[in-house]
This record gives structure tokens, sequence and C-alpha cells, in this order.
């Protein structure tokens, strides 16, 4: 499914990308580059033929007929200026216009010259000529071929007409000589439009199929990288969990040792243990919810002490909002429960009347440290005990072992007292 609906959405990126690629192709006629090196083609061969014929005039019949010089040279002037002004490719209508108005002046000319020359064959032939050339040369519309044609058919008519002394209408006949070759033009300029328009077509869809592939090329680079980046957070995640299982399974393995040396019978065993793995369980449960960035003190004095509340006012928390990280949470965690766990057993929390107060605050001595304050009263006499299990010294080991803070625990008649100085890393500035 998944495979289908990826291959699905590329369909229609592709099927969008073509269309948008036709449509722009369409749309912006004035971009032929065909349409005008054809026409500055084609003025390049009337410059050089009305070149040839001048220098042959002037080599050929010097000083005569000079008329002839003054059209050829109003020709070569039209062309040359035509050709001066048609340079843009997206200008087509105006590149259209002057190269038709050249075309139609060459024609004139051609008749002109005709005409001071007394001769009506050469012109015919010249035009017929430039209607062929034009039919298969010159990529414009077959009506402006069919323009061309009807300018062509009445230069002949006005040349022959006015050179050849003869019956009336007696132009008709010959012009009508030449019609079926000039209308074939017509024809011809359709058939070669419909060619180059099929030719077209077939490199705007190739065109569109490399810009479809040069797209899905991208997306699929684009899905091998979320892949591969997917693969990396992946492997990086299992290297973090299976550190942090063997992390707690260390823990819980140790815990077992400790309390299994410290308990006088399977039952206290049991106790001590259940409810210290509940206390481990619930701090990760509390951070795999944070997605491990850590807790702050007060959340984590309610998640560990909370449990062992009686009332509302058994246990006061006051505390200034500080985030300790994941590996602090742990330990921090499981002192605060073996403290808790003692004040249900031994101190103040064993009694109903009994209450904890617990504080905690951040105070720069040097480098940041996070003191917390642990006082106990109206509970029953305390004593130093005499032993210390494992218990007792996990709350004054643990944290001077894992991070380097300090523990210092008093025992007056009305309480316990114990003070935890943390040192806190200096948040990078």
């Amino acid at each position: 499914m998944v495979q289908w609906t990826g291959a699905r959405t590329l369909s229609q990126s592709e099927t969008r990308l073509a269309t948008r690629r036709i449509a722009t192709f369409e749309s912006n006629p004035g971009g032929d580059r065909l349409l005008l090196d054809r026409l500055r083609l084609g003025l390049r061969l009337v410059l050089a033929g009305i070149a040839v014929v001048f220098v042959g005039q002037l080599v050929l019949h010097p000083r005569e007929h000079p008329l002839i010089s003054a059209f050829q040279a109003a020709n070569f002037l039209a062309a040359a200026v035509a050709l001066s002004l048609i340079r843009d490719p997206a200008r087509r209508r105006f590149n259209l216009a002057v190269a038709f108005a050249a075309y139609v002046a060459t024609m004139l000319a051609v008749g002109g010259v005709g005409i001071v020359a007394q001769d009506a064959t050469t012109p015919v032939i010249l035009l017929v000529g430039l209607s062929l050339v034009t039919a298969t040369l010159v990529p414009w519309s077959p009506w402006l071929q069919l323009i061309s044609v009807v300018l062509i058919t009445g230069t002949a008519i006005w040349t022959v007409a006015a050179i050849v002394d003869a019956p009336h209408l007696f132009w008709l006949q010959n012009v009508g000589a030449i019609a079926p070759t000039l209308v074939s033009t017509v024809f011809i300029s359709h058939a070669l439009q419909r060619q180059r328009s099929a030719i077209e077509r077939a490199d705007r869809e190739r065109q569109s199929r490399e810009a479809s592939l040069r797209e899905a090329n991208r997306r699929l680079e684009e899905e091998i990288q979320e892949h591969r980046t997917t693969e990396d957070a992946l492997r990086f995640a299992m290297r973090e969990l299976d550190h942090r299982v063997k992390n707690t399974l260390a823990t819980v393995q140790s815990v077992a040792d400790q309390t299994l040396r410290s308990s006088r019978s399977l039952r206290e065993f049991g106790d001590a243990f259940a409810g210290r793995i509940q206390a481990l369980a619930r701090i990760h449960t509390a951070l795999a919810e944070r997605r491990w960035e850590g807790l702050s003190v007060a959340e984590l004095i309610e998640l560990v002490v909370g449990p062992y509340r009686h009332h509302a006012n058994s246990v006061s928390v006051e505390c200034d909002g500080t985030f300790v990280s994941s590996e602090l949470v742990r330990v921090l965690g499981m002192t605060l429960h073996e403290l808790a766990t003692n004040a249900a057993k031994y101190g103040a929390l064993s009694t109903k009347d009994g209450s904890i107060a617990i504080s905690s605050r951040v105070e720069p001595n040097g480098a940041a440290w996070l003191r917390i304050r642990w006082s106990e009263r109206d509970g029953p006499l305390v004593h130093e005990p005499v032993h210390r299990g494992f218990g007792m010294r996990l709350i004054e080991e643990a944290l001077a072992y894992e991070v380097g803070g300090r523990v210092e625990l008093q025992f007056p008649g009305q309480g316990l007292r114990c003070a935890i100085e943390i040192p806190v890393p200096t948040a990078p500035g």
C-alpha cells in the first residue's frame, strides 16, 4: 500500500509537471527560434540574389535602364532593414510583419524591374520561385502563404499586362498556367506546418518526460536520504535502548544484591526489594514520557515520596522549579525513595501526626549547587542507628559516587534531618 501510494503521488507530480511544461511551450509561441532563423536566412538569400543581379546589370548593361538599379537598391535596402530588425525570437508577430513587408517589397521590385526591362518571363519565373521558397523555407502559417500567393498573382498579372500587347484578358491564360503551382505552395506550407507541429509536439513530450524523470530521480534521492536518516535514528535509538537496558539491569542486580545482604529474612528482602524496584519503575516511566529529557525536582519528589503521604499536610514540598537530567533523576530518586521508606518505617510517616518538609533551590557558591533539605517532625524519637543497612548507605554514598554530591544526615530527637548538595552543570551560553 505504501509503495502504491508513493507511485500514485509521483505519477500525479509527473503529470502536473508535464502539463506545466507543455502549457509553457504553447503559451509562448514567441519563443520560436526556428521561425527567426528561417526568416533571417530568407532575407540573406534575397540580399544575395539582389546583389548578384545588381552586379550583373552593371557588368552586362552599363548605363542602361537606371530605374532597374533604383528598384534593386530600394529592394536591397528594405531587405537589409528587415534583417537588422528581426533579432528577438520572442517577437513572433513583429518578425512576421517585418519579413512579410520585405517579401512584398521584393515582389514589387521584381515586377517593376520586369516592366522597366520589358521582360515578362523572368519576373514570372522569379515570382513562382519566391512562392516555392517561402512555402518550403519559412515556417509561417498557410494563411500567410495564401496571401502571398494572391499578391504574387496580382504582381504577375500587373507585370504581364504592362508588357505584353495581347488581346483582352490574355494575361488570364498565362497566369492561369502558373496558378496550380502557386496554389500547391499553400498545401506544401500546410503539410510542412503539420510536420513541424508534430516534431515540436514530440520534442515537448520528450522534454516533459525528461523533466519528469529528473523530478522522479530527485524525489527518489530524497526518499533514500530520508530512509538513511531514519535508519541512523533507529540505530542510535537501539544503541541508546541497549545502553539504558544494561544500566537498568545493572542497577536492579546491585539493588537485589545489596538488599539481600542487608535483609535478615526473606520477607524483609521481598518487601524492601519490591519497594525499590517499584520506585525505579515509576522513575523510568516518568522519564520515558518525557523522552528521557529529565524531570523537575518537584515532580521527582511527588513521584517518589507522594505514595507515602497519609494526608495532604503529611508531606509539604517547596521547590524552585529546578530541572535535573535523566541520569541525576535516577540516583536522586532512589535516594529520596530510601529517605521516604525510612520515614514510613521508623520516622515521621510511621505515625498519623508526623510530617515531612522538603525544600530545594539552586544557590550559587562559586559553581551552582542544588540544595535539598529534608526535615521530619512530630514522629517517634530518633536515634542515630548503630548498624547502617543498604538503604542508609545508599542515601549517604550514592550521590557522592555518581555525581560528586554531598549528603549530611542528622538525628535530633524530634526527627531526621538530611541536607543534600549536588553540583549543577552550567548551561551553555
